[in-house]
C-alpha cells in the first residue's frame, strides 16, 4: 500500500514538474515574439541612477549637490531619471554636468553630457555663478514646434533644459534613432 502511494505521488510531481515546464516554455516563446517597441521597461529606480552616476562620473560623483528629475523623458510611458550637479574637478574647467537614466526598450542606457562655461561651444552655458548651479526643468512641447522649430517631428517633444538665466537654455530630446556616435539624447538650443 506504502509503495502505491508513492508511485501516485512520483506521478503527481512529474505531471506538475511537466506543467510548469509546459508554461515557462510557452511564456518563453511568447517573450520571443514580443516585437521590441512592445516591451514594457521598468522604471529607472535610485539605485540606476546612482550606480551609473558612479559609473560615468568617478566614485565620488554622487557626493556633489545634485539636482534629479524623475519623468517620462523618452516618451515611453516609462519613468527616467535625470541628474546635474557642478563639476569643479575637471582640470579643463568647471563643467555642469548632466547624466541622462533611461529603460527605453528594456535595457538601462546612460548618456553624460558635460556642459562647460564661457567657452565657445554652442550648447555652453554664460556663467558660472558661484553661488548657485545651472537650474534643470523639463518642457513640454507641442509636435508642429517640434517638426518645426527642432526641425524634427521624430523626436521625444519633451525637453530636458539647463538654464543659467543669463543666455539661451541648452536643450536636450531622446532620438530613437541614435546619432552617427551612438547618443540618444540630442542637443538643441533655444
Amino acid at each position: 500500500m506504502m509503495a502505491l502511494k508513492n508511485v501516485a505521488m512520483i506521478r503527481f510531481a512529474r505531471s506538475l514538474l511537466a506543467g510548469f515546464a509546459g508554461v515557462f516554455l510557452c511564456a518563453t516563446a511568447l517573450a520571443d515574439e514580443i516585437p521590441a517597441d512592445h516591451v514594457v521597461a521598468n522604471p529607472v529606480t535610485a539605485s540606476d541612477l546612482y550606480r551609473e552616476m558612479r559609473v560615468q562620473a568617478g566614485q565620488n560623483a554622487a557626493l556633489n549637490r545634485h539636482q534629479v528629475l524623475v519623468g517620462d523623458f523618452t516618451c515611453d510611458n516609462v519613468n527616467d531619471q535625470i541628474v546635474g550637479w557642478m563639476d569643479r574637478d575637471n582640470p579643463d574647467g568647471p563643467f555642469f554636468d548632466v547624466l541622462m537614466v533611461t529603460r527605453h526598450g528594456g535595457n538601462l542606457h546612460s548618456e553624460l553630457k558635460q556642459i562647460p562655461f564661457e567657452q565657445s561651444e554652442q550648447y555652453a552655458l554664460c556663467i558660472d555663478d558661484k553661488t548657485a548651479p545651472p537650474v534643470m526643468s523639463w518642457q513640454i512641447n507641442e509636435t508642429d514646434f517640434m517638426r518645426d522649430v527642432i526641425g524634427d517631428g521624430e523626436l521625444c517633444n519633451i525637453a530636458i533644459r539647463i538654464d543659467d538665466f543669463m543666455c539661451d537654455a541648452p536643450q536636450f530630446f531622446w532620438s530613437n534613432t541614435p546619432a552617427g556616435n551612438g547618443e540618444h539624447w540630442m542637443f538643441f538650443r533655444n
